[in-house]
């Protein structure tokens, strides 16, 4: 049974976003999905596991979540260097694609690509691998190691989810939408396989069929980003541009304690796209400016960030424009001195 609990350890997020909660000797885990009130000896656990990182990457750890990952059995060449820790690897080559600088993603990729020739059944190595691809929009190369990724985990449901997202893009439509419903079954608290049937649906005209799915996720999380991204996207596909715009203003990205919560960063997309149909440019530039922070984010696995940039640049002039059209009507109604 141990075997089938430790695969769930790939759901864990930092310790940032906190919710359904677990105690692990006296230490919280947020997003650790053990089934309701079971119990497990610690002791049993592994001397490696894995985290999430915010940015939908796979990191490694010590034995339960903490310090530093344990040695490989073997060692591996990369250029001058000797590597005889896979985990350690995965978790610097990460941080060089996060922060270093824009250019250094090919050499990211082959530094995975050399992990993946040491220990193909590595997990981080495969699915951070697949993002990477993903992101260079090499969707076939990256479905092959999202499989190869979901071989060795198969309870991990955000696999499931880049696997849709990659069979949508690849036209296989039927296989798009079994995996989004796996994704469902192997996480059914979370909300984003929901949202992303409901947007295959509403991009295929069946708004009923989409409802369906929001609703689904609505029961699951009412405040979510997620599930209110959604029905403003429903709204959006009937054209009511002014009602999808107040419910993305009204809808907090921050949990009460001033936390981010865990959203799509696409929101930010969609909601600079209303703000621009509203005539609200100031925002459209702000929400545009927003998703572009995101350099890494699956969204750009299928927009070019040149396109978002080049909208954000025209909401800017369009802003620029109606703030002097203010300006010079002021000027008209303001009385002359006596």
């Amino acid at each position: 049974m141990f075997h089938r609990l430790f695969t769930f350890a790939l759901l864990f997020l930092f310790p940032s976003i906190v919710f359904a909660q677990k105690l692990i000797g006296n230490k919280e885990y947020p997003e650790l999905l053990w089934g309701k009130d079971e119990e497990f000896d610690t002791r049993d656990f592994p001397n490696g596991s894995f985290i999430y990182h915010k940015d939908d990457f796979i990191l490694t750890r010590g034995k339960l979540f903490t310090g530093e990952p344990p040695k490989s059995n073997g060692s591996f060449t990369y250029g001058t260097e000797t590597i005889t820790n896979s985990g350690k690897w995965n978790n610097d080559t990460i941080e060089l694609l996060l922060n270093g600088k824009a250019n250094q993603r090919g050499e990211v990729i082959k530094r995975l690509e050399a992990g993946v020739r040491f220990d193909p059944q590595f997990f981080p190595f495969r699915y951070n691998l697949g993002r990477l691809y993903s992101l260079e929009m090499k969707y076939e190369k990256a479905l092959v190691e999202f499989e190869y990724a979901k071989a060795e985990m198969p309870d991990y449901y955000k696999t499931y989810l880049h696997i849709g997202i990659l069979s949508e893009i690849t036209r296989q439509t039927y296989y798009a939408i079994m995996n989004y419903k796996l994704a469902v079954e192997k996480n059914p608290y979370d909300t984003e396989a929901l949202i992303r049937l409901a947007d295959h649906y509403l991009a295929t005209g069946l708004k009923n069929r989409a409802l369906l799915y929001l609703n689904k996720a609505l029961k699951i999380e009412e405040e979510s980003p997620n599930v209110k991204l959604g029905f403003a996207r429903l709204e959006m596909e009937k054209g009511n541009y002014h009602i999808a715009y107040k419910i993305f203003n009204r809808t907090s990205l921050t949990t009460g304690e001033g936390k981010q919560k865990s959203y799509d960063k696409k929101f930010h997309y969609y909601f600079a796209e209303t703000a621009s149909k509203v005539t609200d440019y100031e925002t459209a530039e702000e929400q545009y400016t927003k998703m572009l922070s995101f350099t890494n984010d699956p969204f750009f696995a299928t927009v070019s960030s040149k396109v978002i940039a080049r909208r954000r640049d025209i909401a800017k002039k369009f802003a620029e424009a109606k703030r002097t059209q203010l300006d010079d009507s002021e000027e008209e109604v303001t009385p002359p001195n006596e």
